[in-house]
């Protein structure tokens, strides 16, 4: 197997890609003779520490173990995820032979789109009724139905299952709140009161004001929460934003009347400095040193997947800190919640032209037995994990860097499959398993409905970004937060959006809605 670990970059796809196919390997022999098959595939970094910090992601021991158990060899190429799309349309438009299973994120994203219309990528039916047993039967009839695997009845993505649907859930300092003698915030104005004794009180105890109440980063990704007391969410990384069924139409919950009563809570938030005045610009990994390494925050939005995880890495800024999640704010009609997600957490398809399908997809069923949730879940016997009278004794991880190298295992090998959460014994064994327990639980009674999930992006925003959520609502909500514009302005945003191709957009949206929904 030819190993690499170059990241693909702008300059270098085209010739990356034509020695990806042209070394995609004939197969090595196996002890008993036997040819190993061989594929090429590309797919997202993740941004996870273990991978970005590997010397040679194709020698890793975590690697090198999939490929003995799937009887497969594989030469992973990563896109960085700060760059995903852009690389990805990159490989696309590079006219050159793709690899023979590719990330995609969705069939019906504003990259796969034009390639699935253009058969760039093979139909998996008969291949998955042929040669996918175990996906078959595994996974659910309305995930393959989904518009983002395929399209006319014709499938063209396998799959990755996200461990849950509920994209945010709000991470607080317990013992920020215990030192402050606060309760647990409810409605959105106790929320503040909490900010407010969080940015005057000093409860990192350092006589400096230096806290941060609540922080967010770049176009308010992290801290869309407020947005869901009022059925708002402009939509969590998500392009094309939410959507609402309302009136016989579907439109982008960011232009509907109520968003301008969430304004004015960020504008408030903003004006006081209870929100990271460094939101608009603020970087992924800047925010994360913030709320870690110099454990300054209050109060931040994430995934409901890792509070172990949080509870852990908290810690390194401040040994004393403690981490618990607890409901979002709620509204006027008593509800709250970021955005209910799609049960997918991303899809691979199949280039035309591979020569590998049928190997890629037994390679692919492969992840759906009881030896690969086995080493997805616990990582390497007598490495990560022993067996002892017939049960597996697992070393679960207690520090960051244990935790970064279970996300190995667990989170990015894991390209189909049933996710780790899935899996009993091992959240029952796991430390502070309580704490994933009660996210699970609080992100399942809140949320907001969206009602344009895994919908296209209609065509005209695609034609014309500005139309799209960090467009010219990102822009108008900016200039409102800090102050730059009234809150009525809002009012002009919108009919602005309107005649600049919006109205098109929610004609093309509410067509989908009413074929596909109703």
């Amino acid at each position: 197997m030819r190993v690499r670990n170059k990241l693909i970059g702008a300059l270098v796809v085209i010739a990356m890609l034509s020695a990806c196919g042209s070394n995609s390997g004939e197969g090595q022999n196996s002890v008993d003779g036997k040819v190993t098959p061989s594929i090429n595939i590309t797919m997202n970094q993740r941004s996870l520490p273990y991978v970005e910090a590997s010397p040679n992601i194709n020698e890793d021991v975590y690697v090198k173990k999939l490929e003995e158990l799937s009887k497969t060899n594989i030469n992973l190429e990563l896109i960085p995820t700060t760059s995903f799309d852009q690389k990805l349309n990159l490989l696309l438009a590079a006219n050159e032979k793709l690899p023979d299973l590719l990330e995609i994120t969705g069939i019906n994203t504003s990259v796969s789109a034009p390639a699935i219309d253009n058969g760039v990528f093979m139909e998996l039916n008969d291949l998955i009724d042929n040669f996918g047993p175990n996906l078959k039967k595994n996974i659910p009839q309305e995930v393959w139905d989904s518009p983002r695997i395929s399209k006319g009845g014709k499938i063209y993505a396998i799959p990755t299952l996200s461990v849950t649907t509920r994209n945010d859930i709000v991470y607080i300092r317990k013992d920020w709140l215990d030192k402050l003698g606060l309760e647990i915030p409810k409605t959105v104005d106790e929320y503040i009161d909490v900010l407010i004794a969080f940015r005057d009180g000093d409860p990192n105890d350092n006589g400096k004001k230096d806290e941060i109440p609540f922080a967010g980063r770049k176009n308010l990704r992290a801290a869309e929460i407020f947005f869901g007391a009022y059925d708002v969410n402009p939509g969590e990384g998500i392009l094309a934003g939410t959507w609402k069924y309302k009136d016989n139409q579907l439109v982008p919950k960011f232009i509907l009347p109520e968003m301008k009563e969430a304004l004015k809570v960020y504008r408030y938030l903003y004006e006081e400095r209870l929100l990271d005045n460094e939101v608009f610009v603020q970087e992924g990994k800047d925010w994360d040193a913030k709320i870690k390494g110099a454990a300054r925050v209050g109060m931040w939005v994430h995934s409901p997947s890792f509070p172990d995880m949080w509870a852990i890495n908290v810690k390194q800024g401040d040994p004393t800190a403690e981490v618990i999640n607890i409901a979002a704010p709620i509204g006027p009609d008593g509800k709250g919640g970021g955005e209910i997600g799609s049960p997918l957490r991303s899809a691979y398809a199949i280039p035309a032209s591979s020569k590998k399908a049928e190997v890629v997809i037994k390679f692919l069923d492969w992840f759906y037995t009881e030896e690969a949730d086995t080493f997805m879940t616990y990582g390497i016997e007598d490495t990560d994990y022993i067996v002892k009278d017939g049960k597996i004794e697992y070393n679960y991880p207690t520090t960051a860097d244990e935790t970064n190298k279970a996300n190995m295992h667990s989170m990015f090998l894991q390209i189909t499959g049933k996710p780790y959460s899935m899996n009993e014994a091992y959240m029952k064994g796991r430390p502070n398993g309580e704490l994933i327990s009660e996210a699970a639980r609080i992100g399942d009674e809140e949320g907001r409905v969206n009602d344009g999930l895994d919908m296209p992006v209609p065509s005209i925003m695609l034609s014309q970004p500005e139309l799209t959520k960090n467009g010219l609502f990102m822009e108008i909500a900016a200039k409102i937060i800090i102050g730059q514009e009234s809150i009525d302005y809002f009012d002009t945003f919108v009919e602005d959006w309107k005649a600049r191709g919006g109205n098109k957009a929610i004609e093309e949206a509410t067509q989908w809605y009413q074929d596909v929904k109703k």
